[in-house]
């Protein structure tokens, strides 16, 4: 253990996130001594000079029991001696987990997760659409039903393309469209099969996705702030790997009602769905009861959310001042350039045939090596492409990132950039992003 004199003590899960490299910067450079632990080992905290110590544990999913106790017992080995601050910051799933068991762990340490109660009101999916409806709140219309044969009485109600969405599933996993009562059927069936459970069946809402992330005091919010992704990877469905600040006045008066009513105390964060338009309503999609992805972009913004939600935890109050910048950008390096480049490959001005090398390369059953990918994108686009419009096409990219904060550039944390090794292996091993980086 450092010797150095912290103030206090804190313990962020889930340390191969980049949610927890964020939150170890932030806490580590206010003096405030940051453990890392997770189910692996060699996760970007291990890389960071703002982490003193790192334990694993039993994976949770897979080991419960096993899971918990491991959690107690590293939770009574790091004990400070003293009355100093001791903290759990759970940064994913594991936050509900924690919060479930929060008696067993408490009287050896406070844990900065949200009531059980509260959580249990919005997720998994099919109750926050019972909660929304108590609340009156807007959200598309949603439909739940037991079993297959459930959805004929609905048949006549359906406006197609309508969604299948997995009740418990996170980062936008299994969620997929149908376009006919057939394959409507199909979906769903194949869904019930791959989540164990019956999914929801919900109307499809034209706009854009937004995310408002918040935190709470007792049903008060207290600090806010609201984005939109500029690009995805991959780019129909998948984690926003670049990110812009948005005023979140169209989200608030909705989002205040909801957190309001259940009376949530910690952070959450809030995904919408709007046309943009002011005369048209926001619609609410789904609550994380826990941090986000685009966490390090809502810091960069100006609202340091672990360090204001230590401040909540430790003292019961939140003394400094934020102050949002609107208009504030930030990317994940190497995967914005392949998100813009699948937008190039999938742009109406381009031949089909590129389209079909694209889908066909990053298809998670192909086996090549990457350089083998692009050589045969390189080849693709040398058939088919315009080199003009390329060019002009990675100029706009530029355009759009230059300014953008860098998830990756800490000078004075250098080595976590080995971070982005994570991401890597788990493109090449599994051919889809880390679970994290989805949410």
């Amino acid at each position: 253990m450092n010797n150095k004199n912290y103030k206090a003590r804190v313990i962020v899960t889930y340390g191969r996130s980049l949610m927890a490299l964020t939150a170890a910067h932030s806490l580590g450079k206010r003096d405030i001594e940051v453990i890392g632990c997770d189910d692996v080992d060699m996760t970007v905290m291990n890389f960071s000079r703002y982490v003193s110590d790192y334990f694993i544990h039993a994976p949770y999913h897979d080991e419960m029991e096993k899971y918990l106790d491991d959690m107690e017992e590293n939770i009574r080995k790091f004990k400070p001696d003293d009355n100093r601050p001791y903290i759990l910051m759970p940064m994913f799933t594991d936050t509900k987990i924690l919060a479930k068991h929060r008696e067993r762990f408490e009287p050896l340490i406070q844990i900065a997760a949200p009531g059980f109660e509260s959580i249990n009101k919005v997720n998994p999916k099919d109750v926050f659409a019972t909660t929304c409806e108590s609340l009156d709140l807007k959200i598309p219309k949603t439909f739940q039903t037991k079993n297959i044969e459930g959805l004929d009485p609905f048949k006549d109600q359906f406006d197609y393309p309508i969604l299948i969405k997995p009740v418990d599933a996170v980062g936008g996993r299994g969620i997929c469209k149908a376009n006919s009562f057939d394959e409507l059927k199909s979906l769903y069936e194949e869904s019930n099969q791959n989540y164990g459970t019956p999914p929801l069946v919900q109307e499809v809402i034209d706009g854009e996705d937004y995310c408002l992330s918040t935190l709470c005091d007792h049903g008060e919010i207290i600090a806010h702030m609201a984005y939109k992704n500029l690009y995805q990877y991959p780019r129909e469905s998948g984690a926003g790997i670049m990110r812009e600040t948005i005023d979140d006045e169209p989200f608030m008066e909705t989002a205040r009602k909801l957190l309001k009513g259940l009376k949530w105390n910690g952070i959450a964060q809030i995904d919408f769905r709007w046309s943009g338009k002011p005369d048209e309503p926001a619609y609410l999609i789904e609550v994380n009861p826990r941090f986000w992805a685009g966490l390090f972009h809502s810091v960069k913004s100006g609202i340091d959310f672990p360090w204001l939600l230590y401040q909540l935890t430790a003292e019961g109050t939140v003394s400094d001042e934020s102050h949002v910048e609107i208009g504030a950008k930030t990317k994940v390096p190497g995967l914005w350039t392949l998100s813009a480049l699948q937008d190039i490959a999938e742009s109406e001005t381009h031949f089909d045939e590129l389209k079909k090398t694209w889908k066909l390369t990053w298809d998670k059953n192909n086996d090549a090596q990457w350089r083998d990918k692009f050589k045969t994108l390189g080849d693709a686009l040398k058939h088919s492409v315009d080199g003009k419009d390329i060019a002009a096409k990675i100029k706009e990219m530029h355009e759009v990132g230059k300014n953008a904060y860098s998830e990756f550039d800490s000078e004075d944390d250098p080595f976590t950039g080995l971070g982005l090794l994570f991401v890597a292996s788990s493109l090449l091993r599994h051919g889809e992003l880390p679970p994290e980086l989805k949410s």
